[in-house]
């Protein structure tokens, strides 16, 4: 459906909301629970200890460690990694070259802890997309030597077990696991941080996915690279929206709500980034930012007050700097029959965490859709991948996107729903962009390939199509220049693509 309301930008189209699969229903699991039996997979969790490499560590006894494929985390995962296990297992009897990258996330997860809103299971899924596309020419066109095993490794709750695993990581660089490089990461949080910086101090690569605060990055201190617009790109995107509206708009006042969480580097370098954009383009501000705490208790009495000051001060937008998950706090809040005034809020990617999984019940769900549609809140948020992107970037002849959704149904059994939120497209191109650097760093394939070479690889790699768009690393690690998408949220949980926007 085109909608009218585009602000200059490209034609808006609205899209299924992707489905929330990473704590399914009990009947899901239960069937996946025997699935793994019947494949050989372990499931985390039980007994002493998770599986070959991946101990218990941590006051939660979380499994800990790097799989093939053989150790499933969390149910859900079952049937993803028996493809990597699979494609793993096709790789080790080849008798070819190959060498091995890990894709980090904080799979053992609190099912409380709503605030971990990334769809892991779509991750791991663009990433084995990623390496068939790379062990396959046919498939790939980026030649297939050496070949590449795909790891799976879990940080733990919060990406609080980093020593443990990043421990785990440097001592497989030497092991003869020929692990090459480390991909994904998950959230931006501190235990993120410290395995960036572990990693790197060890000479190990690493290519973010989804992680986008700006500290992780470094133009001094070589190591860390990432596809993905960082906060200070998608500040600027928002600064540069809300510019145009004010220009085009006499009194058009935009307010700040911050998350003092200095825990979550998200947030607080989402904040500072605005902060500092706004400054430079002259985008007139609000005086008094408003602001809560999350992590601890009282969030909802927070946002009442909070909700009451946005309708004391009426501002035509706010900017957002906190998680998805605290977004949809504050839509609760503006719901209250004394406020309901209307306001756009725009925020930055982690606003897909609005939503409510799919292990939330139904009644859960439509209340809140329900105070949603009453509150009078827009949610626009800059998204670092959708499926209307590539289209609007690439030739016809050039989109690499429909090859991918080609290759996913085949795989998977599923079509483009499942691309909404944009994970599996963002975790398919920091693996096929570790790939294209290590077809680098192998030249004529005959090369021995190592975390030396394919960091060097990375330094000097040249532009990369990657499914969230074109991608060339600047000095500092991040993409130049990285094009997003400016995506409205609805309250019946669709994405409404309302243009491109750009840093």
């Amino acid at each position: 459906m085109v909608t009218q309301e585009t602000d200059g930008l490209e034609p808006a189209f609205r899209v299924p909301r992707a489905r929330r699969r990473r704590w399914p229903w009990i009947g899901l699991a239960l069937v996946v629970v025997a699935a793994a039996v019947t494949t050989g997979i372990r499931l985390a969790g039980g007994g002493d200890g998770c599986g070959h490499g991946v101990p218990k560590a941590g006051p939660a006894h979380e499994c800990i460690g790097v799989t093939d494929g053989s150790t499933v985390f969390e149910p859900s995962l079952a049937p993803v990694m028996a493809k990597i296990r699979a494609e793993n297992a096709r790789v080790a009897a080849a008798g070819r070259p190959w060498v091995s990258v890990a894709y980090v996330e904080p799979i053992t997860t609190d099912p409380q802890d709503e605030a971990t809103k990334y769809g892991i299971r779509e991750e791991l899924e663009g990433a084995y997309l990623a390496q068939r596309q790379l062990n396959d020419a046919q498939l790939g066109g980026r030649g297939d030597t050496p070949q590449v095993k795909l790891l799976v490794a879990n940080i733990g709750t919060r990406s609080e077990q980093w020593k443990p695993l990043t421990d785990r990581l440097i001592a497989m660089t030497t092991d003869g696991s020929r692990l090459v490089a480390v991909a994904g990461f998950g959230q931006s949080r501190g235990g993120t941080l410290d395995a960036v910086r572990a990693l790197r101090a060890a000479k190990v690569p690493m290519m973010g996915a989804t992680v986008t605060a700006d500290n992780l990055a470094s133009a001094t201190q070589v190591g860390f690279f990432r596809t993905s617009a960082p906060n200070s790109a998608q500040a600027s995107a928002a600064v540069n929206y809300l510019r145009q509206k004010q220009r085009a708009t006499p009194g058009y006042q935009v307010l700040v709500i911050r998350d003092r969480n200095q825990d979550d580097i998200y947030n607080t370098s989402l904040y500072d980034d605005f902060v500092q954009a706004a400054g430079k383009a002259s985008l007139k501000l609000v005086d008094g930012d408003l602001e809560y705490v999350s992590g601890v208790d009282g969030i909802s009495n927070a946002f009442s007050s909070v909700a009451d000051r946005v309708c004391d001060k009426k501002p035509a937008a706010v900017y957002f700097a906190g998680r998805g998950v605290n977004l949809r706090a504050f839509i609760t809040a503006m719901s209250a029959p004394d406020r309901r005034c209307p306001v756009t809020v725009l925020t930055g990617d982690d606003a897909i965490g609005v939503y409510p999984d799919s292990a939330t019940s139904q009644s859960v769900r439509d209340r809140f859709t329900a105070s949603w549609k009453a509150s009078g809140v827009t949610a626009l948020y800059t998204a670092l991948g959708h499926p209307e992107l590539p289209a609007r970037l690439y030739p016809a002849a050039r989109d690499p996107f429909p090859g991918f959704v080609q290759l996913y149904h085949d795989e998977f059994g599923a079509g483009p729903d499942n691309f909404q939120d944009g994970q599996a497209m963002l975790a398919h191109d920091a693996l096929w962009t570790l790939g294209v650097a290590i077809r680098d760093a192998a030249g004529d394939g005959t090369a021995t390939v190592n975390a030396g070479s394919t960091l060097n690889a990375l330094v000097s790699a040249g532009s990369v199509a990657g499914l969230s768009g074109p991608i060339e690393l600047g000095s500092d690690g991040n993409p130049r220049n990285k094009p997003m998408a400016l995506v409205r949220l609805e309250p019946s949980g669709t994405y409404t693509f309302i243009g491109v926007v750009r840093p």
